[in-house]
């Protein structure tokens, strides 16, 4: 089974080829959706959508 940061790292993924590679999302209505924390929404997007990786 997935662990919750990767599917939720698959579905921002979705979300950003979908809009054409520009996205706002809003923290909390992501964690509601995901049944999580929104604590976890922000180290999906602080370590998986960095600079680093070419976010």
């Amino acid at each position: 089974m997935a662990r919750l940061s990767d599917i939720i790292e698959e579905f921002i993924k979705t979300l950003l080829k979908q809009s054409e590679g520009e996205l706002e999302l809003q923290r909390n209505e992501l964690a509601e959706y995901f049944e999580c924390a929104p604590s976890q929404i922000n180290y999906v997007l602080a370590t998986r959508f960095s600079l680093d990786r070419g976010y």
